[in-house]
């Protein structure tokens, strides 16, 4: 018995990633608009790839002035950022005042970063909790932002939550949490499937995901003609970064416009791209005339690399709360639902809602950006009570 306990520690030891993965390499202060309600601190970690290779990233700690007043130590919420685009300009750390900045891409073209959730860092240190906001791997750093990769966004996430919490000297078991909508639903949902195998010393209770897209082929087909076509763009340099074989079977697709929409998707924040390359079609970009869809599913490592990035696969360790719109004109309701259903086929404490949205002009992304301000405040009182230990709700049943 004893031997077994022995080797299943040193197993278990090389399963986990090294603690050094979440190492802090560099912090420095941050100015924000709010300064009386918290202190910031931007910082770089070290995490890993889809692959386990090292690499770093960037996230902003915003420290309370206010106490907590809830139940046990501080609690943290980790926010994973909704598109802001794949230029470096566009990381959530390097708006003006954490806000907004207006500035030139590395190619010299006019562009603009907002920080759209930053009320609600605010709403949660108010209460007293600490917030963490990840760049996510490549925005802000070298590289190409890998947009919507879901390993690499739950590594991001976890690891910033441990590197952020070493940095605050808070407890490393100190109460977690994770929250996002759009692509920050999809990173903070990812971090709670891996949070388990990848960072289980990590005392995670609750994870709030807005209209996660966890279905990336079906997100694909949502978004291409709508305004913001161009995100696509950004997906492809991402994974074509990471794969050799699978940016060899894109490129030779693509006509010149097509090799035009992914350069300059590179250096572009999601506003720029609503202006130069919003509505646009992508069987004009391909040498056939094929749409970018109906090419995944003639290519079977373009199909692949994307289906190995879908989530529910694996039920994450905390209650959930799963919320999406059935107006959402992007990232469709039913396959969050569907995403829902999984994890509660696997046992999964999850509170699925039906949120409140609008019905206005389809493909614009209005009807996907107006729930990001109804529901996140409804998704920061669920994290609240998980901190105090109230009971998670669950509709698995229903």
């Amino acid at each position: 018995m004893r031997l077994l306990t022995v080797c299943s520690l040193i197993l278990g030891s090389l399963l986990l990633p090294p603690a050094a993965n979440a190492a802090v390499t560099s912090a420095r202060p941050a100015p924000h608009l709010e300064e009386s309600v918290a202190r910031a601190q931007v910082f770089t970690y070290d995490t890993t790839t889809d692959a386990g290779k090292p690499v770093q990233a960037s996230a902003t700690l915003y420290e309370p002035t206010a106490p907590w007043r809830g139940k046990g130590e501080r609690p943290t919420i980790v926010f994973g950022p909704s598109t802001r685009g794949q230029g470096d300009q566009c990381a959530p750390s390097r708006a003006g005042m954490q806000v907004g900045s207006v500035g030139l891409s590395k190619v010299g073209s006019p562009t603009i970063n907002v920080s759209y959730e930053y009320s609600f860092y605010m709403m949660a240190l108010r209460r007293g909790a600490r917030v963490i906001v990840a760049d996510l791997i490549g925005l802000g750093m070298p590289g190409h932002h890998t947009y919507v990769n879901h390993i690499e966004e739950a590594h991001a996430l976890l690891d910033a939550a441990r590197s952020g919490l070493s940095l605050a000297h808070a407890p490393a078991d100190a109460p977690l949490g994770f929250a996002g909508y759009s692509q920050g639903g999809g990173a903070s949902l990812s971090a709670a499937e891996y949070a388990e195998s990848y960072a289980p010393e990590l005392n995670v209770v609750g994870t709030y995901a807005g209209a996660p897209p966890t279905d990336l082929p079906e997100t694909m087909r949502s978004i291409d003609g709508s305004a913001i076509s161009h995100v696509l763009g950004y997906a492809i340099n991402g994974f074509a970064e990471r794969s050799p074989e699978f940016r060899d079977a894109v490129l030779e697709e693509f006509n010149p416009r097509g090799i035009d929409f992914l350069r300059s998707a590179a250096t572009s924040c999601v506003g720029d791209s609503v202006l130069t390359w919003g509505f646009t079609d992508t069987r004009r970009l391909t040498r056939t005339g094929e749409s970018l869809s109906e090419i995944v599913e003639r290519k079977p490592v373009i199909k692949e690399t994307l289906m190995r990035q879908n989530l529910g696969k694996q039920v994450p360790n905390a209650p959930v709360m799963m919320a999406s719109s059935p107006h959402d004109d992007l990232i469709s309701h039913d396959q969050v639902r569907r995403t829902a259903g999984a994890y509660c086929s696997m046992g999964g404490t999850i509170d699925f809602i039906a949120a409140p949205g609008t019905s206005t002009i389809p493909r614009t992304g209005v009807d996907h950006a107006v729930p990001l301000y109804l529901e996140m405040p409804v998704g920061l009182r669920y994290l609240l009570d998980r901190f105090n230990g109230k009971p998670a709700p669950s509709n698995c049943a229903a």
